[in-house]
């Protein structure tokens, strides 16, 4: 009799469990949202996890029910069963193997940007002023001037002689100036006269319309030997001049003025004269 009480007192210990496990089950399946938020709100679950290595299971997963688990893990209770009254001796579950949540590879992470700074300006070479012109090369050219020969019976001749001159963009005004010259050692020797008066310049030559307007100074106003060696001078003058093509006649100028007349005896210079006032 003590033998039947005894299985009677371990049968019921071991559905009170049964009934006390299921009902913590049931109970805890219900409000596994609840647990599951303050779990995470307190932290426990990390915790946990970091100290003795435990991963985190669903419950959904490991959830021991008659549908969810196999039929292999699940020991029927049986009257005649030897049990100490535990729990193991009741049920065993073997341990599931639920697989790690797989996690996406993350991508290549941004490259940085690199900004490179601005290069510093480069200085600006100044600009090179322009070279002057270099002067061209003296050129020559063969011209005539005029000089006087004075015969035996006393009258005045004007005489050709040719010279080479040296200029660069003004050929008369370099032939004039060799005209004041005067003549050579031999041209002297062979009769020739200068009578333009000896301290007489040439200020400017411009040529315009077939007019050269000669502009000397007052010294070609006054010439010694009076009335003829004014009528000379200005044969010289204008011989020589009109040698060039572009010039027809000669308009005498004093210091840049346009006189009336030319010295004390009054020969006319007024307007342009050429070859022919000469006869």
């Amino acid at each position: 009799m003590a033998t039947n009480k005894n299985q009677q007192r371990a049968s019921l210990g071991a559905l009170f469990w049964i009934a006390f496990i299921l009902l913590v089950l049931v109970v805890f399946l219900a409000n596994r949202t609840t647990i599951r938020s303050v779990l995470d709100s307190t932290g426990l679950v990390e915790i946990l996890s970091d100290r003795f290595g435990v991963t985190e299971r669903d419950p959904e997963l490991v959830s021991p029910t008659d549908s969810d688990l196999p039929d292999e893990v699940i020991t029927r209770l049986s009257p005649d069963h030897d049990t100490d009254g535990s729990v193991e001796d009741i049920v065993e579950i073997p341990p599931r193997t639920v697989s790690p949540p797989t996690t996406e590879t993350p991508g290549p992470e941004p490259r940085e940007r690199v900004v490179e700074p601005p290069s510093p300006p480069q200085p600006v070479a100044p600009t090179p002023e322009p070279a002057a012109p270099a002067p061209s090369s003296p050129r020559m050219r063969e011209t005539a001037v005029y000089f006087i020969r004075v015969t035996d019976d006393g009258r005045i001749n004007a005489v050709r002689v040719t010279r080479r001159v040296e200029h660069n963009n003004a050929p008369m005004t370099e032939t004039l100036k060799t005209l004041l010259k005067g003549p050579t050692l031999d041209e002297l020797g062979d009769g020739l006269l200068n009578l333009i008066p000896e301290n007489t310049r040439l200020h400017s030559a411009t040529v315009q319309d077939g007019v050269a307007y000669l502009n000397f100074n007052e010294a070609f106003q006054f010439n010694p030997m009076g009335a003829e060696g004014l009528f000379a001078q200005l044969q010289q003058i204008i011989y020589s001049t009109t040698e060039f093509p572009t010039v027809e006649k000669v308009q005498i100028l004093i210091d840049g003025k346009k006189i009336q007349y030319l010295g004390g005896d009054g020969i006319f210079i007024g307007t342009p004269i050429g070859r022919e006032a000469f006869g």
